[in-house]
């Protein structure tokens, strides 16, 4: 890689030399920048970041914890390995999968009513359409699992765009938040979901339909942010990697990363 440059190298090249007759205005790059570095130039650099670096040693110290956390969800967006972004995509779709079964409508619903005949005391029979509270327990104990467990494989992502989405989830999942502790579910400090089986049993089922089986509703709600974090992921998988002077994988090529590297 060759450039036309002008003699107007400052004193600190003056170590570089050339031969008589043969003047500087066709010079390869990477061999001038191997001199620069091992002459005045490359020391005077080294002399001052070590001056530097020592002065500020307690300083850059007591930031190291800061930049190690935010440094995980940057705007570079480190790659994710394959096992985390499948892991992603795994749980993303099992969240859909069973909010989905909360929508349901007609005769596969949890919501749908069943005939349940009881044996009176006097020998008789009765026969009344009741939910199946046991059914509709199961299936909003499993949503919570799911999205509890997608929960936790976003928080091992360097995907700034899989934390957003994610973040968009639990935005909703707190405006329902009322609602969903009104029919024994609660969100923790961790935004985890919890059910509270007695409570949830017990509950109006008019609640719970208006909370998980209408539309639109929060099941569907989260069943869109599922699939939202599901691409993001996807979307991360496909992006082309460089790899960085910290040692991490960079979306964004930048020339200067790579020479700052060499000091």
């Amino acid at each position: 890689m060759n450039y036309q440059l002008k003699n107007d190298y400052s004193y600190l090249f003056s170590s570089l030399g050339t031969k008589s007759g043969s003047g500087m205005g066709n010079l390869n790059f990477l061999s001038d920048y191997a001199s620069i570095k091992n002459g005045s130039y490359g020391k005077l650099l080294r002399a001052y970041y070590n001056k530097v670096g020592n002065n500020n040693e307690s300083s850059s110290t007591s930031s190291t914890k800061k930049e190690s956390s935010s440094s995980k969800i940057s705007t570079s967006m480190a790659q994710d390995s394959a096992k985390t972004l499948s892991a992603i995509d795994s749980s993303a779709d099992k969240l859909k999968a069973s909010a989905d079964a909360l929508t349901s409508k007609g005769e596969n619903s949890v919501f749908n009513q069943k005939e349940v005949t009881k044996k009176n005391e006097d020998g008789t029979t009765t026969t009344t359409k009741e939910y199946d509270m046991d059914a509709i327990y199961k299936a909003v104990s499993g949503f919570a699992t799911n999205y509890n467990n997608l929960l936790d494989n976003v928080n091992k992502s360097g995907s700034a765009n899989v934390h957003k989405a994610a973040s968009n989830m639990t935005n909703i999942t707190d405006i329902y938040k009322k609602s969903l502790a009104d029919v024994g579910v609660t969100i923790g400090a961790d935004k985890r979901l919890s059910v509270d089986e007695e409570k949830l049993k017990s509950a109006d089922v008019s609640k719970l339909k208006s909370v998980f089986n209408n539309t639109p509703s929060f099941a569907s709600s989260v069943s869109s942010q599922a699939s939202y974090i599901d691409s993001a992921a996807s979307r991360e998988a496909t992006k082309a990697n460089t790899y960085n002077y910290n040692g991490s994988y960079s979306n964004n090529f930048n020339m200067g990363d790579m020479f700052s590297a060499m000091f």
